[in-house]
């Protein structure tokens, strides 16, 4: 039994695909499969015109809609087709969408300043500082992540942040004064899905405590020697 192209799978992207991951996705393929660049290929209008159905389809929102619910109902009845089959296990394994690799940025996000420093004498004067960080999106994709710190006296933002190609978004940093555990040393780290920024915080200006001998009035009186005993 025939069963009908998985377009998504044709296209090389996941069911939550964009309309624009569709669309790159259908352009770097066709560039692959277009029969002007695959004389040799008898396979190749085949190839082109499933490509050309299966963007038809997804590049249109309704039509899209309409073969995702139709997709839905027979889903079940084609995974009993595939059981029925000797070498069910290989059909499966054609059926499995390719892993999408990981994005790669154009350039690296920037992250600033690179480190944060706080005086000590400043946390005595007020019970919270505030620092501003400031990360920068330099690729053509969309960053997305949140903020986490390393130790519970640095506090950040808290839910996603999100920063546009070209864009850059600020975000506030706050130390609690009352919180520091020497030595004061913290990280606040911004974790999107293709990378991650590290902006180190210091405390600074603090000195230890030192404890001074107690002043005695009294002079020194040398401890006296035991005398050894006698023997008879």
């Amino acid at each position: 039994m025939n069963q009908p192209h998985d377009h998504y799978a044709t296209l090389h992207v996941r069911l939550d695909a964009t309309d624009a991951e569709i669309k790159r996705s259908y352009r770097k393929l066709m560039r692959v499969v277009h029969p002007d660049a695959n004389t040799r290929d008898p396979h190749a209008t085949r190839k082109a015109a499933a490509l050309n159905h299966a963007f038809e389809t997804l590049g249109d929102p309704e039509k899209r809609r309409a073969y995702d619910e139709l997709r839905g109902r027979r889903s079940v009845r084609r995974y009993e087709v595939w059981a029925e089959q000797p070498d069910w296990e290989d059909v499966v394994a054609e059926h499995v969408p390719p892993k999408r690799p990981p994005h790669v940025h154009a350039l690296e996000p920037l992250i600033e300043p690179g480190e944060i420093t706080v005086d000590v004498a400043e946390l005595r004067a007020q019970p919270r500082v505030r620092r501003t960080v400031r990360v920068t999106n330099r690729c053509t994709c969309t960053l997305k992540g949140g903020v986490s710190t390393s130790e519970p006296w640095l506090w950040g933002p808290v839910g996603e942040i999100t920063v546009k190609p070209g864009e850059s978004v600020e975000f506030d940093v706050e130390i609690v004064a009352r919180k520091v555990a020497f030595p004061g040393i913290s990280r606040a780290v911004f974790v999107a899905k293709d990378w991650t920024g590290v902006v180190p915080v210091k405390i600074t200006g603090y000195e230890a405590k030192r404890r001074k001998p107690p002043a005695s009035s009294m002079a020194y009186v040398p401890p006296r020697r035991r005398r050894a005993a006698r023997t008879r």
